[in-house]
């Protein structure tokens, strides 16, 4: 809300609409000129006519109940079989395709227990011991009490950015500026 009020001294008569979704429905309404600009996570190289900005990048984190006994996520990787479900946001976003990717690489089968739509639902699922969250590590994010992070420093990391359509107008120049700056902040 701070940059679209930023935004809006310059713009006044700038109007908002703002929808939440996954990466590949997003990809959708951009070609279907549905929607201006995405800001979220990026998922590979964008389709031909989308543009992309990448903004910074976010290491992945396993979330796990706060009474758990598991210390590291290397602890299930030397397990012959993962017993807790795995919790998780779609297998078509970037955040799942990436953690699966780190799986991979670790020759280790642990596939999806619960599939919700939010990172924040993740968290919820984990809090009330259904199992094992997979999450984007920010030390700033505010975390529910009955679930702590185990980082995963070895795994792909996940790209935050900007997708749009068409040539570059003076409200999203302005807007990809403040963008711009902003992951700078966080950066430092």
């Amino acid at each position: 809300p701070g940059m679209l009020q930023e935004l809006k001294q310059s713009f006044p008569k700038l109007k908002v609409s703002l929808r939440e979704a996954y990466h590949p429905q997003v990809v959708t309404w951009l070609q279907e000129q549905e929607i201006d600009l995405s800001i979220g996570l990026l998922g590979g190289k964008p389709p031909v006519g989308i543009q992309a900005i990448r903004l910074f990048e976010l290491p992945l984190a396993l979330l796990v109940p706060k009474g758990s006994k598991l210390k590291a996520a290397d602890e299930l990787w030397k397990r012959d079989r993962i017993e807790e479900s795995l919790i998780t946001v779609p297998s078509n976003e970037p955040m799942r395709r990436a953690f699966q990717e780190g799986l991979a690489k670790r020759k280790v089968d642990w596939t999806g227990g619960i599939e919700v739509s939010s990172v924040e639902m993740v968290q919820n699922y984990v809090a009330h011991g259904y199992g094992i969250g997979v999450t984007v590590h920010l030390p700033e994010l505010k975390l529910h009490p009955d679930v702590r992070v185990m980082p995963l420093p070895d795994f792909p990391q996940v790209t935050f950015g900007v997708l749009w359509q068409g040539r570059k107008t003076p409200v999203l120049a302005g807007l990809l500026g403040l963008l711009e700056r902003a992951a700078k902040r966080l950066a430092a």
